[in-house]
């Protein structure tokens, strides 16, 4: 069973600040992973070095996700103080 983390799916996601699916993805992608672990062969047990190099790709687009969920935050935010502002002035 190969493993392979769908970047550019989550990428997609990511982009369209489509968080909940790029969150799904990363949980598909981590239940096959225990799946290797506990149905795989030997060598796709074996093969640490590959391992480590998947999960720290997994890692990276985590926090990719978590440093586009927090500006999309701080971007809602901003809109909102704006929008008191121009409330404020209207109303002066």
């Amino acid at each position: 069973m190969t493993v392979g983390l769908p970047t550019d799916a989550i990428r997609t996601c990511i982009a369209n600040s489509d968080f909940d699916g790029a969150h799904a993805l990363l949980v598909e992608h981590e239940n096959a992973l225990r799946a290797t672990f506990e149905n795989g062969t030997d060598a796709e047990m074996g093969c640490r070095e590959s391992w480590l190099d998947l999960l720290a790709a997994q890692r990276a687009l985590i926090e990719e996700l978590r440093d586009a969920r927090d500006e999309a935050q701080r971007t809602l935010e901003r809109m909102g103080r704006d929008g008191r502002a121009i409330k404020a002035y209207l109303a002066g």
